[in-house]
């Protein structure tokens, strides 16, 4: 059972020689389980399905609440999920939820590849708080292509380097694999979320990119350079707290408050300053926590960020990108995963519009296509 992270992006390169080849990608979030079934043909990923079902009704909440479910009833909404959208791959690349993995960025001295396995090991005692024994680790050297402190490029014989390190615990792992074995498909890989959302908005972006991950119960945030992963933080709030808020503050249901969230978002229009009152200051703590992630990165490493990409169902409240811009004084673009893959093109505006929603599941499916 093996866990990958993203390194670097790169187009998908595949080699299966005219083989076809069909893998599942599973995100299970805390207000739904999202699913993207793709082909390998003729070396292009075509998209064959997708579908997102919310798990809110199997604990007896509305659509769009998050809920803690037992491993039954997921396994239970992972195969009434498979069977609405009809997929038929048996082979599923799987999400591991940031909440439950540990990802950091370690500096070590610059040694030999042979010698790389042992420093981690000590290394990992530092950061990882529970036994090693507990968990399953990777780790990656990141390539030294930056510039160094005097603004030239950095020298090979730099005496450190920087290294990514991640770590999930076992018990995690085995009981996402029994929820998955339930529902009769086998696990080929698993994959830390944040890592399977960059592979599928990120382009060839080499400048500073921050992506924002707006969840329902957790924002998620990763600043990349030279597209690679430098820096990640979560946020323990996610844009679920506006709806319960509205639907509070106003007296509403809670799916009537999520459809007013969604729809009026960040207006400017008179008649909808009461619901401002109640969102704004809520986006605001959010956007002012990011700052704070991001100025403390870049003092630290000298670094930029030139754009900034959104994703996740948060990403589609109206007007959020447009805030971001004033906040933050860069482009901001949601991101656009279903792109990376082949389609009818019919199927364009929902894809657009349900996008941001599966971007880890479009990232975990190509991941399985490799």
């Amino acid at each position: 059972m093996d866990i990958h992270f993203f390194k670097t992006f790169q187009s998908p390169q595949f080699s299966f020689f005219g083989k076809e080849k069909s893998v599942i990608g599973i995100d299970m979030g805390a207000s739904s389980v999202k699913l993207v079934q793709v082909r390998l043909a003729e070396e292009r990923a075509t998209l064959e399905t997708y579908g997102e079902l919310a798990t809110g009704p199997y604990a007896g909440k509305s659509v769009g609440q998050s809920v803690r479910l037992s491993s039954e009833k997921t396994t239970e909404a992972l195969v009434d999920l498979i069977r609405e959208t009809g997929a038929t791959a048996k082979d599923a690349v799987v999400a591991m939820p940031l909440r439950h993995s540990f990802v950091t960025t370690v500096e070590i001295p610059r040694i030999s590849n042979e010698d790389i396995k042992n420093i981690m090991q000590y290394e990992a005692r530092r950061y990882i708080p529970i036994p090693l024994s507990e968990v399953v680790m990777d780790w990656w050297e990141v390539p030294d292509f930056g510039l160094d402190e005097e603004g030239t490029v950095a020298s090979p014989a730099k005496t450190s380097t920087q290294v990514i390190l991640a770590a999930v615990p076992k018990d995690i792992l085995e009981k996402y694999k029994h929820i998955v074995a339930g529902a009769f498909l086998a696990v080929a890989s698993f994959e830390i979320e944040v890592f399977s959302s960059i592979r599928s908005i990120l382009g060839r972006e080499r400048a500073g990119v921050l992506m924002v991950d707006f969840g329902a119960t957790s924002t998620k945030i990763a600043l990349l350079d030279q597209g690679i992963i430098r820096a990640n933080h979560s946020i323990e709030k996610g844009l679920q707290d506006i709806t319960v808020a509205l639907s509070e503050s106003l007296g509403i249901g809670f799916e009537r408050a999520e459809l007013l969230k969604r729809e009026v978002g960040l207006s400017n229009r008179a008649e909808h300053q009461e619901i401002m009152k109640v969102i704004n200051p809520l986006i605001d703590f959010l956007l002012i926590e990011i700052e704070r992630f991001v100025v403390g990165y870049t003092r630290k490493h000298k670094g930029t960020v030139s754009k900034i990409l959104i994703t996740g169902g948060g990403a589609l409240m109206r007007g959020l990108s447009d805030y971001m811009v004033k906040k933050f004084g860069v482009e901001v673009l949601i991101g656009s995963p279903f792109m990376r893959l082949e389609y009818p093109a019919f199927f364009q505006p929902v894809l657009k519009e349900t996008g941001p929603s599966f971007s880890v599941a479009v990232g975990l499916a190509l991941r399985g296509l490799k």
